[in-house]
């Protein structure tokens, strides 16, 4: 079944906005972070740091693996990791483990990004692909302006976990899409399987 380019850009979107929310929504919560794991600031700067160290390490590793594996297989496995550290990283009782979460986080989120660009090319001509992902950018425009806010109501009225909670459920949303709407678009790979 073809996709529909509305459910693409909003698809795609989505992908693209994991990694600027899974950093901004919770940036309110950092002074607060401080005192839960009675740290300084550069400790808990650090875990802004560390992701996106992570992320954009593992830039150079998605585009081969989804290229040789396949566009579909690839995203799963991304936001599978990124899922997992999302709950590691609101369940952390110390500041060392949150570090060490946030870099998978990184890695998890990066999927989104890199893979929805090869997906926008398998699916689109030059020119289309140009449309889509100026559609593709407005939309994701407001994630950097909107997070913040969501998360500083969040981190007033539930702490700072509910910010990790709210990107798990994003991350999960984004899974069952890929898992239940998604055919692999890479004909390349699904050459190499058959």
């Amino acid at each position: 079944m073809p996709l529909h380019p509305a459910f693409v850009i909003a698809f795609i979107a989505g992908l693209m906005a994991s990694g600027h929310i899974s950093t901004n929504i919770y940036s309110p919560s950092l002074p607060a972070m401080v005192e839960f794991f009675d740290t300084d600031s550069a400790s808990v700067w650090m875990t802004i740091s560390v992701y996106l160290l992570a992320f954009a390490f593992a830039q150079l590793v998605y585009g081969p693996l989804s290229d040789r594996f396949g566009r579909r297989k690839v995203l799963m496995y991304g936001l599978v990791v990124y899922v997992i550290a999302t709950v590691a990283g609101a369940m952390s009782t110390s500041i060392e483990a949150l570090i060490v979460t946030r870099a998978f986080q990184g890695i998890g989120a990066c999927a989104g990004p890199v893979i929805g660009r090869a997906i926008v090319r398998d699916l689109f001509g030059r020119e289309e692909a140009v449309k889509v992902m100026a559609y593709v950018g407005i939309a994701i425009g407001t994630a950097p302006a909107m997070a913040p806010v969501l998360g500083g109501y969040l981190e007033d009225w539930y702490g700072w976990q509910a910010s990790f909670a709210v990107i798990a459920l994003f991350g999960v949303v984004m899974l069952l899409l890929t898992w239940s709407r998604l055919p692999e678009t890479n004909v390349h790979a699904r050459r190499n399987r058959e």
